[in-house]
């Protein structure tokens, strides 16, 4: 039984090695790989320290890569990069709004789509920007990871383009953690509030004085499925609405402007 479990122990040791090496070489391109080995052995010799939850943690690999000058991030001029992003799931609507807010977090919010295709492997969003210096892979890692979504790839095509795997399985897009049947009161909104109703049987929403407020709100599942939306052309003080079934997130806005509710909302859900 000892002798089984230190051959499944070492085999598990060597897939990683492995996978660790796979994923470095991916990243730096295999000509970079090779005149850089001696380093990227130095830094990681203890291959342990790049495992989490059995895979290997490409935020951390790609922030030492980074780090020590391995990667290739800097343009001679701005010029047009891509990205594209691909994940096994079809859940098309859930994975683009990832997308997007992990883009908006690193500074990129406003993008030209150049391939967007599903098929039977899953879905791939292509993206085009322009920048003097390509998005920092940890940056990207970090921010999916935040969303509990992970890179399971990292591939450099060229020093322009990449290609990130994500799995999104257990993702969450980025929204507002309410604390059941407590007030809790929303500031000025940039963008239109995204709320976890995970387990709400209702949600009451309060204008606060000076707003001129005209309901636009919408209930989502957790694919971001749309299952109801209420709106109101006339000014609201007050609404209570009842949470769908099986809603996951609400998002709050206004029918015409969010300067509407500049003064911000409160916002009370029960359970």
């Amino acid at each position: 039984m000892v002798k089984k479990l230190l051959l499944l122990s070492l085999l598990v040791s060597n897939l990683l090695a492995q996978s660790l090496q796979s994923q470095i070489v991916s990243m730096m391109g295999q000509a970079n790989y090779q005149r850089n080995r001696g380093l990227v052995n130095i830094l990681f010799k203890d291959k342990s320290a790049y495992e989490t939850n059995g895979r290997v943690d490409l935020q951390k690999v790609s922030k030492i890569l980074e780090e020590n000058s391995l990667l290739d991030l800097k343009l001679r001029k701005r010029e047009d990069i891509k990205l594209s992003f691909a994940t096994k799931e079809q859940n098309t609507l859930l994975f683009i709004k990832l997308v997007k807010e992990v883009l908006s977090s690193v500074g990129y919010s406003s993008v030209l789509t150049t391939k967007a295709m599903r098929d039977a492997s899953g879905f791939l969003w292509q993206v085009q920007l322009k920048s003097s210096t390509m998005i920092p892979p940890s940056l990207i890692a970090k921010a999916f990871k935040e969303r509990s979504a992970y890179i399971t790839k990292i591939k450099r095509i060229s020093q322009t383009n990449y290609r990130y795997n994500i799995d999104i399985y257990n993702a969450k897009i980025k929204s507002i953690q309410p604390q059941p049947n407590e007030q809790m009161r929303l500031k000025k909104p940039l963008n239109p509030y995204w709320i976890d109703i995970y387990g709400a049987k209702s949600i009451k929403i309060a204008s606060l004085g000076a707003n001129r407020w005209h309901p636009y709100i919408v209930f989502y599942d957790s694919n971001l499925k749309i299952l109801d939306n209420y709106a109101k052309e006339r000014r609201s003080y007050n609404i209570t609405l009842k949470v769908p079934r099986n809603a996951r997130y609400i998002k709050i806005s206004d029918l015409y402007t969010l300067q509407n509710i500049k003064r911000g909302l409160k916002i009370t859900v029960s359970k």
